[in-house]
């Protein structure tokens, strides 16, 4: 399967000339003329590496680069800034953003292809990185738990689970199924974008389990915003048959026919407000228990969350 390369600038020259260069390389090559069609299209499909030209309009290659940066779905994607000046990573530093790497302008096309083989196989080798939504996955996740534990901070961790999800995967195949945690990705991308000043962390530990981590302060807003957005996405998933109805029939882990309500999501939260979280086993011990007692609860209607308010 080919990988994907995504050039942003607007010299439609040398967007030709890029793709020229990659013929017959094993890479399908994806243009854009400004950064605003960039960012559209980098969301829409996240390819494996992008080049952006500092120079473009409606939204410059520094803008567009913070942007993909502030994307957990987006941020791990390495980019290669494109450049002819003479010193773009110390304006990088001066930005305090992060490009993976940095070409001159005029280059030698075998050294280009060479920057942006390496840069996908580092891209590989990122701990735990889920290959379906692209944010950090389980390594990459406890680390993260770990750093807040350790800086003593106020902590909310978010553990999300779709409800029901096996048994749409199993009626409307794999591919439908990728497609709602896709979408499911981009909920809690969009939702961290919202509440950007609760300093957000997403991950995707595999499957159709989430965890966010934030301040606790609004874990309950964001948790409402999650629960809603997933609940008015949910229904277009399914066939006009099955909303109408309210249910799927599948098959149970026992191989038993029964009916499936529509998917929606169970959300427990773990804070550190009125307990000392010491450890990551711990809060995912906690996670797991307000998890199970959500999914047990009986005539239970769209998403839902909880916040663990007890004390030590």
């Amino acid at each position: 399967m080919n990988k994907t390369l995504m050039v942003a600038d607007d010299d439609k020259t040398f967007r030709r000339i890029i793709s020229r260069v990659f013929e017959g390389s094993g890479w399908q090559v994806e243009t854009a003329e400004d950064g605003v069609t960039a960012l559209e299209r980098i969301g829409a499909r996240p390819p494996d590496v992008i080049l952006i030209d500092l120079n473009m309009p409606r939204l410059g290659g520094w803008k567009l680069l913070a942007r993909i940066r502030a994307n957990p779905r987006l941020a791990m994607i390495p980019v290669i800034i494109l450049s002819g000046a003479v010193a773009p990573l110390e304006q990088a530093l001066e930005f305090g953003l992060s490009a993976d790497d940095f070409i001159y302008k005029p280059f030698n096309n075998q050294e280009l292809v060479a920057r942006v083989e390496g840069a996908a196989r580092r891209s590989r080798r990122v701990p735990g990185a889920s290959p379906l939504t692209l944010l950090p996955g389980g390594s990459a996740i406890e680390e993260e738990a770990v750093r807040r534990i350790k800086a003593g901070g106020p902590l909310a961790f978010f553990y999300i689970d779709i409800d029901n999800f096996k048994a749409y995967n199993d009626s409307y195949g794999y591919l439908n199924g990728d497609n709602v945690i896709k979408c499911a990705a981009g909920l809690l991308t969009d939702t961290a974008n919202v509440f950007v000043a609760e300093d957000v962390f997403l991950g995707h530990i595999g499957g159709d389990d989430f965890v966010v981590m934030a301040k606790p302060s609004r874990a309950e807003d964001m948790a409402l915003a999650v629960a809603a957005g997933f609940d008015t996405m949910a229904s277009g998933f399914y066939s006009a048959v099955d909303r109408a109805r309210g249910f799927i029939v599948s098959k149970d882990r026992s191989g038993v026919a029964r009916e499936f309500p529509l998917m929606t999501l169970s959300i427990a939260i773990v804070s550190n407000e009125k307990r000392v979280l010491g450890h990551y086993a711990k809060i995912v011990d906690i996670a797991g228990e307000i998890k199970k007692h959500l999914k047990n609860l009986k005539n239970r209607s769209g998403s839902i969350y909880l916040k663990d308010r007890r004390a030590d």
